[in-house]
């Protein structure tokens, strides 16, 4: 029951967002009892971090499993973790973004470091695409994964999303293909 519950309020809160999301909605929207919900989760702010931590806990598996995925090139390894995020990007809304660093800072900062330690995570990554020839040997493994940290935290942050007229998938997209297209090896 807990999954189910923290599952449809991470969705509903990446559509909606959650400062102005009431218990009524949330609770309407898993489907269950305003009093089942509060069984669970007696305040929002404990359930926010309980969907907040659910979304940790998902993205490291994620990476973790793609990381340790041997049987793939480290391109494609690369791929699949830069699309995953993508997708996990395009589901979440603008007042979804806005609502994080306006409402529980404390949640932004802990995110962007969360984001901060998976994306460093990636540095082995292009180490083996270069042992593989699949990622230019001009190319410094650390400096890269820093500047594709800086464009994800100056694109993908709240304050530059909000007044952008581009969507979160577009612009991660456009990170990932000028960062891929950028270090890739010329065939």
């Amino acid at each position: 029951m807990i999954e189910r519950i923290l599952e449809r309020t991470f969705l509903l809160f990446l559509s909606s967002g959650f400062a102005k999301t009431n218990t009524d909605q949330i609770a309407k929207h898993i489907g269950i009892s305003k009093r089942t919900l509060y069984k669970y989760y007696d305040t929002k702010d404990k359930l926010i971090d309980s969907v907040f931590e659910l979304m940790r806990s998902k993205v490291q598996a994620k990476f973790d499993k793609v990381l340790q995925d041997k049987a793939k090139d480290p391109i494609d390894r690369l791929k699949e973790i830069l699309f995953f995020i993508s997708d996990l990007g395009s589901k979440m809304s603008k007042t979804f973004a806005k609502d994080i660093e306006m409402v529980r800072p404390d949640l932004f900062i802990t995110m962007r470091e969360f984001r901060k330690q998976r994306i460093l995570s990636l540095a082995d990554l292009l180490r083996e695409g270069q042992k593989a020839g699949q990622i230019r040997k001009d190319v410094t493994p650390e400096l890269t994964i820093d500047i594709l940290l800086a464009a994800v935290d100056g694109i993908l942050n709240p304050t530059y999303l909000f007044q952008s007229p581009y969507s979160n998938t577009m612009a991660f997209d456009a990170i990932v293909t000028i960062f891929l297209e950028g270090v890739q090896e010329k065939h």
